[in-house]
């Protein structure tokens, strides 16, 4: 039998900074970052915010013996980890998680983790738990492959593979570390498969313009998941050095870098519903392959 080609992203938290329940963001969703991408046969799953507890509870009715799952963090900040405690399938033997992250303040994505999810912030120490857990501090540039019909992935540097031509059967993630957040900076991950690029950029600011770096390892993605937090009023107001972009700033990344659909994503939480709507409209109407995230939502790459 041929093997089916697969690559659905699913979000199932959009917010940034803290979750906002209610019926102001019913529409959109409440929950902090967390998308899913079923690509090949893994699953890949990016930021630990409140939206990872939902698609735990999803992963644990998957009738299987071995669950294989690699978590992708951007950086530490707790809207991005907030979920992690909750994510289910850490309780269960059957769970075989590769966790990847930067280094940040010195510190490995284990040694920042661990203190998470035990005393005395937490009841239960995530090193007693029956889940497999595998932890990967990952640095610029570096890869991650899966190879068709291997559950474990080889990690290499690539220089980011901007030239290098992808195997069409292999599940590659490319990790670019950018500055732009503070105080600690955030990673940039490119997704690919079968000829399909998706980025996810979360957490970036381009005040004085975007890095050429960063539109070379963007160039001509079918799918670009972009920060765009901030109003420009707010931002030009309140907000500038937060480590978060405008609609104005991911729209001209879109264009710039001639990627075929644009995601605004990480939202702000005191926006409503009606807020994003109106934002979105605006970003439409200078790059039209646009679309806000709302929890929920998939795209399907090659449907």
């Amino acid at each position: 039998m041929a093997h089916k080609q697969h690559f659905l992203i699913h979000f199932w938290g959009v917010r940034g900074s803290y979750p906002t329940p209610g019926p102001h963001t019913l529409r959109h969703g409440g929950n902090t970052a967390c998308v899913e991408v079923q690509v090949g046969e893994q699953i890949l799953v990016f930021d630990a915010g409140s939206g990872i507890i939902s698609l735990g509870h999803k992963l644990m009715q998957q009738k299987s013996d071995l669950l294989n799952i690699a978590l992708f963090l951007t950086h530490a900040h707790g809207d991005h980890l907030i979920g992690f405690p909750f994510f289910t399938p850490l309780f269960s033997p059957k769970t075989n998680l590769h966790l990847f992250g930067p280094l940040l303040a010195g510190k490995s994505v284990e040694q920042i983790v661990t203190p998470f999810m035990s005393a005395p912030y937490f009841p239960v120490d995530v090193r007693h738990l029956p889940s497999h857990r595998t932890f990967h501090t990952i640095v610029n540039g570096q890869c991650i492959i899966w190879s068709h019909g291997q559950s474990e992935p080889i990690v290499r540097d690539s220089q980011l593979g901007f030239q290098e031509k992808a195997d069409p059967t292999q599940v590659r993630v490319i990790a670019m570390f950018i500055r732009s957040h503070p105080l600690n900076g955030t990673v940039i991950y490119r997704i690919e498969y079968a000829g399909r690029r998706v980025i996810y950029a979360t957490d970036v600011e381009w005040h004085n313009g975007y890095d050429s770096s960063f539109l070379a390892f963007v160039e001509g993605a079918d799918l670009l998941i972009h920060d765009a937090q901030y109003t420009t009023d707010d931002y030009q107001q309140n907000k500038h050095g937060y480590g978060h972009s405008t609609v104005e700033m991911a729209v001209e990344v879109a264009h710039a870098a001639h990627v075929r659909e644009l995601i605004l994503f990480h939202h702000e939480p005191t926006y409503d519903d009606d807020q994003l709507d109106h934002m979105e409209a605006q970003a439409q109407a200078r790059f039209a392959c646009t679309r806000s995230a709302c929890e929920g939502m998939e795209i399907n790459l090659l449907a």
